[in-house]
C-alpha cells in the first residue's frame, strides 16, 4: 500500500482532507489534516438539489489548494469521496467531470449507506473496544447512523435530514423551530428500532462542537475530542437552550464563531435522536468517513478489522521513536513479570497490565528528540499521540505512568490536574515504581534474563550477570511500601 495516502470528503457544508503516512504494515500517522468551509450545498435545498455557481467555485479553488498539497506532500495514493449534496444534485456530473479534467481528480460519490459504514468502520477500529453501539454522522444535507452489534456493524441507514438542508428550508427566513422540529420528527419516524441504544458514537461537526462545549463545562483536563466520553442526560438541558437560541446568544453558551450558522440545526436533530434512540451516554469521535475511507483500503486484506491485540497509536509511536525496540520490549516483559511477583503486596487489579504494559514499553519515546528530560518529552508524545484504541482514562494513565518512571513516586500534588481521569494515587504509585525498578534491571542494557521471588516482605532478583549498575540504581529509588530488594548473581 501506498506509504502516504491523501483522502477528501466533500461534504455539503465542509470539503476536508487528511493526509496519513504508514510506519509499518498497519500502523499509521496523521502527517497533515485541513477543512474549508465551501458550503457546496448553498441554495441547492431551495432549488432541487441544483448546485449553484458561487459555491461549485469555493469548491474548485479549495480542491485545486488540496491538490498542490497532494503533490508537495509526495502522496502516493489519493481517494476522493463526495456525500449529501453531489448525491443530490442533478447538475453533479458536470461539476465532476470539470474537476477531473482540470484537476486530475477522480470524485466517487458514495450513498449514504456507504458514508454510515465508513464512519462506523473508523470506530469499530480507532475507538476503544465497544460490543453495543449506535454512530450518529449529522452532515450538512443528511445524517447517517450504523448499528454496531458484538464488535460488527449489522446494519446502516442516511436520513435526508442535515444542518443545511435545514437551514435553508427553516431557519434562513422564517426561523421557524417548531416546523423544524415537526420536519425532523417526519423524517425519523421509520427509523427502525434495533438502532436503539444506550450508548451513541457521535461523528461530524454538529457533535463534536457539542461536545468540546460539555468538555469546557466539566473543565475536563485533556483536550482532545476523540474517545471523549459523557452522560448526555446530564446535558440535555443545554443541547435544547443552544437549538431555541437566538443566533447572538450562541456565545454565551461556549458555541465557537465558525460553528454560529449551523449548531443550532445539528443540535436539534441531535436532540430528537437522543428522545428517539433512548441515548445515555455519549463517545466522541474524532475520527470518521475520511478514517474509514482509509481504512478500508488499509485492512482490505484482513477482513476491515486490525489484528486481534493490535494497538495502531502505539505501533505507530513505537516505530517513529524507539530506536532499540528490543530493549523497550524487555522492559516492558520484565515489568509484567515484577506486577505477578509484587501481586501479594500491591494487590492491583491485574487489569492495569494493559497501561503498564505500553507504558513500559515507550517509556523512552522522548530520547528521539533529547536525551535530557526524555521523560518530559514522552509524556507530551503520548498525552498528544496515543489517539487510536485506548481510553481517556488510559491514555493519562499511560502518559503519566511514563512521565514519573523516576526514583520519585508522584505526588497526590503531581496528579491532580488529570484526577478524574485516574485510579487511586496508590495504584499510580505502585505501576510507576515498577517501571522505574523495571527500567533499572536494565541499566546496561544487556537484556538479561531474570528471575523474581517475593517471600518474606523481600523481593529477591536473580540474574546470571552482575547488574551492578542496576544496583546502584535500585537503592536510589522510593518504594511504594516497605519491603526489601536484593539482586543475586545466579551461579
Amino acid at each position: 500500500m501506498a506509504k502516504r495516502t491523501a483522502v477528501i470528503d466533500i461534504g455539503s457544508n465542509s470539503a476536508r482532507m487528511v493526509v496519513f503516512e504508514k510506519s509499518s504494515s498497519y500502523a499509521f500517522h496523521l502527517v497533515k489534516e485541513i477543512k474549508s468551509r465551501i458550503r457546496i450545498g448553498e441554495g441547492a435545498y431551495e432549488n432541487e438539489g441544483t448546485l449553484q455557481d458561487i459555491p461549485m467555485q469555493r469548491a474548485y479553488d479549495a480542491l485545486e489548494d488540496f491538490c498542490h498539497i497532494i503533490k508537495n506532500l509526495k502522496c502516493n495514493k489519493t481517494f476522493c469521496v463526495a456525500t449529501s449534496a453531489l448525491r443530490d444534485a442533478p447538475n453533479a456530473k458536470e461539476f465532476i467531470k470539470k474537476i477531473k479534467k482540470e484537476l486530475k481528480l477522480n470524485i466517487k460519490i458514495i450513498d449514504g449507506k456507504k458514508e454510515a459504514q465508513y464512519g462506523a468502520l473508523a470506530s469499530i477500529n480507532l475507538l476503544k473496544p465497544i460490543l453495543n453501539a449506535t454512530t450518529i454522522d449529522i452532515g450538512g444535507g443528511s445524517t447517517e447512523l450504523a448499528c454496531i452489534q458484538n464488535g460488527k456493524i449489522v446494519d446502516t441507514i442516511s436520513i435526508n435530514v442535515g444542518t443545511v438542508r435545514l437551514k435553508e428550508l427553516f431557519f434562513d427566513k422564517t426561523n421557524d423551530f417548531d416546523k423544524a422540529k415537526e420536519f425532523i420528527e417526519k423524517k425519523l419516524e421509520n427509523l427502525p428500532k434495533h438502532f436503539m441504544s444506550k450508548t451513541i458514537i457521535g461523528i461530524g461537526g454538529t457533535i463534536r462542537a457539542f461536545s468540546n462545549i460539555v468538555m469546557d463545562k466539566m473543565d475536563y483536563p485533556l483536550k482532545t475530542l476523540h474517545g471523549f466520553e459523557y452522560n448526555i442526560e446530564e446535558y440535555r438541558y443545554l443541547l435544547k437552550q443552544i437549538t431555541t437560541a437566538d443566533v447572538l446568544e450562541l456565545k454565551d453558551y461556549g458555541v465557537r464563531k465558525d460553528r454560529y450558522d449551523t449548531i443550532r440545526e445539528g443540535c436539534a436533530i441531535f436532540n430528537a435522536l437522543i428522545e428517539q434512540l433512548e441515548v445515555k451516554d455519549v463517545i466522541t469521535n474524532g475520527a470518521g468517513v475520511r478514517e474509514g475511507v482509509y481504512l478500508q483500503d488499509l485492512l482490505r486484506s484482513s477482513n476491515q478489522r486490525f489484528p486481534a491485540n493490535f494497538k495502531v497509536s502505539e505501533k505507530s509511536l513505537s516505530d517513529r521513536f524507539i530506536s532499540d525496540t528490543k530493549e523497550s520490549l524487555h522492559v516492558s516483559k520484565t515489568a509484567l513479570k515484577l506486577f505477578d511477583t509484587l501481586e501479594y503486596i500491591h494487590q492491583i487489579d491485574p487489569l492495569y497490565k494493559k497501561e503498564l504494559r505500553v507504558a513500559a514499553k515507550l517509556y523512552n519515546i522522548g530520547r528521539s528528540l533529547s536525551f535530557y528530560q526524555e521523560h518530559l518529552h514522552s509524556f507530551y508524545f503520548i498525552t498528544n499521540n496515543l489517539n487510536y484504541n485506548f481510553s481517556h482514562q488510559q491514555r493519562v494513565l499511560i502518559a503519566l505512568l511514563v512521565k514519573y518512571h523516576t526514583k520519585k513516586l508522584p505526588s497526590f500534588e503531581d496528579v491532580k490536574a488529570y484526577e478524574m481521569l485516574l485510579p487511586k494515587i496508590e495504584i499510580v504509585n505502585w505501576l510507576s515504581f515498577i517501571i522505574s525498578l523495571a527500567k533499572c534491571l536494565n541499566s546496561n542494557f544487556s537484556n538479561a534474563s531474570l528471575e523474581f521471588c517475593y517471600e518474606n516482605h523481600t523481593l529477591t532478583i536473580k540474574s546470571t550477570q552482575k547488574l551492578f549498575l542496576a544496583k546502584e540504581c535500585i537503592k536510589k529509588l522510593v518504594k511504594p511500601a516497605s519491603f526489601a530488594i536484593v539482586v543475586e548473581t545466579a551461579s
